[in-house]
């Protein structure tokens, strides 16, 4: 079972995703959890992956869905933390040319907010 976690920061949020995103139940929550993020005034987000193990192709999409919906919300979305196996998928499937992708947190807020202040 998936878990899904945020913190809400001054200028942004971290949302923290842990374990394996497979089951249809946890790609609803995925979406949701996105959907309901993306309508923040505050819609700029980190999403961590630290603790995620595995990204089903159905959780990749919603992933671009929700890249779309910051976007159009004039949010964005930057993903940190990830194990050398997900980093590994998104090269292959070509999103770390979508996505600015961070080694730590910490470079990842900076990216973050650097980017949204052009």
């Amino acid at each position: 079972m998936a878990i899904l976690k945020y913190e809400e920061q001054e200028n942004f949020i971290v949302l923290f995703l842990e374990g394996d995103f497979v089951s249809t139940e946890d790609i609803n929550l995925l979406r949701s959890t996105f959907k309901s993020l993306s309508e923040k005034e505050n819609n700029l987000l980190v999403v961590n992956l630290e603790k995620t193990n595995f990204l089903s192709s159905s959780s990749l999409g919603v992933l671009l869905s929700a890249n779309a919906m910051f976007e159009k919300n004039r949010g964005k979305i930057v993903l940190c933390c990830m194990n050398d196996y997900i980093r590994n998928l998104f090269a292959i499937t070509k999103l770390d040319l979508i996505f600015d992708i961070y080694q730590t947190t910490d470079e990842a807020k900076k990216g973050l907010l650097g980017s949204s202040k052009k």
